[in-house]
């Protein structure tokens, strides 16, 4: 079945339940009381019978010990004092047209029975006994009983019942109706969204991520239809970005790839002689072409839990020692002096070789990209259980609207002057993917230098 047809069957049939149910305790409800109702009707008719057992009510023998110890005398009187109803013969007087024999009872002032009918029905009224002047102190003499009678023998009463229940069956079938209608509207309401998002599955499914959903709901619904807009925003960017990706990949792989392509097939030709000029342009392409590769590789196991596994305790400051060194040669013959302000020692948890990568990268950067004469300043300090490191570089400074692009794959500020440069646009993303690996945080700023400021945090101490 359909979820439609389920939601339906459902609600209906709890509607049907309830409804059969109120409709049998009313039918049970109405006979009882339609008795009941009878019963009073009754015992109106008793009011010569009340008003001479009244009479014969003797205070200082009260209960009526004459008739409680002669139950011929209490039948006696019942027939001498109550009439039946209308024109009846003489042979209804003699007789017991309403079965009283069977249905009415004497009971004293406490409810306890002297004479009469025992109870045999759970329906049954009273009525008090008084005098003329009304009950004394509030208390009755007694009461009459009067038993609902086993079956009814009167035509109009089942008549009566019968239409009732008639009327109750009727009633109940509108409201089982009304309930069917109510349960399928309340299922079209459901399967609606229900039916949208379905649509959309099946379309995210053949790789379209444009199409959205209206959202006109506030309820859970509402929030399924909201996530699944924000789930093919996302798609759609990560394809987009997909797309960019492939193509930024196959550009920057194809530069150093031509380059060398032409030095070959100069050295085929015989244009060029294999010198040691030639060789380091191919050399340089070559190691242009390594770290891209590598860059790549980075960025694609970025995420992986083995990407920083050489978790170990290590000096920050002796790491970012070693890379200064290391970059030195290329900052001076960039025209660039490098100012480095250390603590003596500032131990923390980190992937050695991944941090040191961190900090040649922003190196190399700074040196690609200030202008000569200028400087680097290389700065560590310890900051609310944090290791901060910093690089602040001369002009020229980045754009303020590419700062928060900074870290974006292949983005740059100034393409053609990078590419030119030998910038692929990875470095700041190869950096920024190690640092949040060791659970840190990297942001790009403008520099009180002029230039460009870049900061990583680290915990001081991980687990």
């Amino acid at each position: 079945m359909s979820l439609t047809t389920k939601i339906f069957l459902a609600i209906a049939a709890t509607a049907a339940l309830v409804i059969g149910t109120m409709a049998l305790l009313v039918a049970l409800s109405m006979r009882d009381g339609f008795s009941q109702y009878l019963l009073r009707g009754e015992l109106i008719r008793f009011d010569t019978l009340v008003r001479e057992l009244a009479v014969a009510h003797d205070p200082d023998t009260p209960g009526w010990p004459e008739i409680a110890d002669d139950p011929r005398a209490w039948n006696e009187f019942v027939r001498t004092h109550f009439t039946p109803p209308g024109n009846p013969t003489q042979d209804e007087v003699d007789g017991d047209p309403l079965v009283l024999g069977e249905r009415l009872a004497l009971l004293d002032a406490s409810g306890i029975r002297i004479a009469g009918a025992p109870t045999r029905t759970a329906i049954f009224e009273r009525r008090p006994i008084c005098t003329a002047r009304g009950c004394p102190e509030g208390a009755p003499l007694g009461y009459i009983r009067l038993n609902a009678p086993r079956t009814s023998d009167s035509a109009s009463d089942a008549f009566f019942l019968r239409g009732q229940y008639a009327s109750l069956a009727f009633s109940a079938l509108i409201a089982l109706m009304v309930s069917a209608a109510a349960a399928f509207l309340i299922a079209r309401q459901i399967l609606i969204p229900i039916k949208r998002l379905e649509a959309g599955a099946k379309t995210l499914a053949t790789g379209n991520y444009a199409t959205r959903i209206n959202n006109d709901r506030t309820d859970e619904l509402g929030d399924l239809i909201g996530h699944y807009n924000v789930l093919a925003e996302t798609l759609a960017h990560t394809s987009q970005a997909e797309r960019e990706w492939i193509s930024n990949t196959s550009h920057e792989l194809q530069t150093p790839l031509a380059v060398l392509r032409a030095q070959i097939e100069a050295l085929q030709d015989g244009v060029r002689q294999p010198d040691a000029a030639t060789l380091a342009e191919m050399h340089a392409a070559q190691m242009r072409l390594s770290r891209l590769v590598q860059d790549l590789k980075v960025l694609t196991y970025a995420r992986e839990a083995e990407f920083v596994a050489n978790m170990a305790r290590e000096d920050l400051v002796e790491i970012a020692t070693e890379a200064v060194e290391i970059a030195r040669p290329a900052l001076e013959a960039a025209g660039l002096e490098i100012d480095c302000t250390f603590p003596d020692t500032l131990p923390t948890t980190c992937d050695r070789l991944r941090i040191a990568q961190v900090i040649d990268n922003l190196l190399r950067n700074a040196a690609r990209y200030t202008d000569a004469p200028g400087k680097v300043r290389l700065a560590i300090r310890l900051a609310d259980g944090h290791a901060h490191v910093s690089i602040d570089d001369t002009p020229p400074a980045a754009p303020d609207d590419a700062l928060p692009r900074l870290f974006d794959r292949f983005y740059r500020a100034e393409g053609s002057r990078s590419r030119a440069l030998g910038g692929s646009g990875l470095g700041l993303s190869v950096s920024k993917a190690i640092v949040e690996a060791h659970g840190g945080t990297i942001t790009a700023a403008a520099s009180d230098l002029g230039g460009l400021n870049v900061t990583f945090t680290l915990p001081e101490t991980q687990t």
